[in-house]
């Protein structure tokens, strides 16, 4: 899209953002519309690169006014429900949305966010840090990863983190560890392995550490990197052969564990030095088969202890005896959920005890409702993840009454023998329940 045919576009001076508070009855805008407000910013940013010309403020102020559901989007949505089509629309619009909060004058900026007189400049403060933590969260992306100008980003935040800390004595990764994760990590992705880098690392996790030492994935992101930093430096401690043989132990036996886009990132950087960990590991060969997904290994990184929330490989799960269905990491956290869980155990103990009948009588059909349950119960994104966004519950949680989700599936019983793949969806949708 050219500059002419962006300014064909009508402006919506109402759609200001609001940078704290929420008005009543708030709704982000419909996918459809921001999709055909991404297609055009993307197209008309890529136009202006190609031609070696800057958008510059006033550039920026007119697609934010002209394209305002990207925008809106970008900034209020989650970057985890953001589909990924919109990634690389909702980066050009924080970016520049950034860029006219802090080279924007004061009129511009009235015309884009909501602020009384009197508050202007900690509004507008709040909201280029709100916008820059945002656009930090797709940049580190592993669909994006470009580490490099998320720390442009990161390095205000950090300065902003040590400007306004009050002097408790606390250090800055004990004070805001979820901030300098992000720095520490971003610094290593991008080729980093100084000694800042590495204090940086390190107090990442011992940060991550105090929260809550079962953030095992983070933690161990951290590590790899650690691990890399120490190889470069030449450091040879017992702290860094301890942490680097740490690592190559647990990933060893627990590859299932980080996401593969997630370890595929610290591990395999382009045109960086090949992680030592990776190297000891077996190279790229033990990364593509570590990295196959089959049934046990999403069984195995999905379940937790329905109690409270244990994990591997911190706590040994095992099933409960009746269902076969819920997990639990100790016979405390058993019994605590008996009396939610009841009901439910009975009603599948039963339902297990009527297929044993078929056992001999009918084989096939034994076979079939066997596997039918265990696909059913198992840890696919077909079970979880896509019925929650299909009915939209973390937009609005009363879906959950008054929608449902009808799916056919087929009974595939030759396509592998891998669980995950005994059945298949072919159809599906979310209907209206009508009272």
């Amino acid at each position: 899209m050219s500059a002419e045919e962006l300014q064909t576009l009508t402006p919506n001076s109402n759609q200001k953002i609001q940078p704290t508070d929420l008005p009543a009855g708030f709704q982000l805008p419909p996918l459809d519309q921001v999709r055909r407000d991404a297609a055009k910013l993307v197209e008309f940013i890529r136009n202006r690169d190609d031609a070696g010309s800057d958008v510059g403020v006033p550039g920026a102020i007119n697609c934010c006014a002209l394209l305002p559901n990207i925008f809106a989007w970008s900034y209020y949505a989650k970057v985890e429900e953001t589909p990924d089509d919109l990634h690389e629309g909702c980066v050009f619009a924080l970016r520049m949305f950034v860029r006219i909060l802090q080279e924007g004058n004061e009129a511009s900026i009235r015309t884009m966010i909501h602020t009384s007189l009197e508050d202007f400049a900690a509004t507008r403060l709040a909201t280029v840090l709100s916008a820059g933590h945002k656009l930090v969260d797709y940049l580190m992306l592993p669909e994006i990863d470009r580490p490099a100008e998320a720390l442009s980003y990161l390095k205000m935040l950090v300065e902003d983190d040590i400007r306004t800390s009050t002097p408790t004595g606390a250090l800055p990764w004990i004070r805001r560890p979820s901030l300098y994760l992000r720095y520490a990590e971003a610094r290593a992705l991008s080729g980093s392995t100084n000694t800042k880098t590495k204090i940086m690392l390190e107090g990442a996790i011992e940060g991550l550490m105090q929260i809550d030492s079962l953030l095992m994935v983070e933690i161990m992101l951290l590590k790899i990197h650690l691990a890399h930093v120490h190889r470069c430096q030449n450091i040879q401690t017992a702290d860094a052969k301890e942490n680097e043989l740490y690592v190559i132990k647990f990933l060893r036996k627990n590859p299932d564990l980080i996401p593969p886009n997630y370890l595929k990132q610290a591990l395999i950087r382009p045109g960086q030095p090949e992680r030592h960990v990776l190297t000891a590991l077996g190279g790229l060969a033990w990364f593509d088969d570590a990295t196959k997904q089959t049934f046990k290994m999403q069984e195995r990184v999905m379940n937790t202890c329905v109690t409270c929330g244990g994990c591997e490989p911190q706590k040994l799960l095992f099933r409960c005896g009746g269902c076969q269905y819920n997990w639990y990491c100790s016979k405390p956290c058993q019994v605590a959920d008996w009396k939610t869980h009841k009901s439910s155990c009975r009603a599948w103990s039963a339902e297990r005890k009527a297929l044993e009948a078929l056992r001999f009588s009918d084989p096939g059909e034994f076979q079939r409702k066997t596997d039918w349950m265990k696909w059913r119960a198992g840890p696919l994104g077909a079970n979880h993840n896509a019925l929650f966004h299909a009915l939209g519950l973390r937009r609005d949680s009363s879906r959950g009454r008054t929608h449902i989700i009808f799916f056919n599936t087929i009974y595939t019983p030759d396509a592998s023998r891998d669980m995950m793949h005994k059945f298949q969806i072919d159809f599906a949708g979310v209907y209206r329940i009508l009272m």
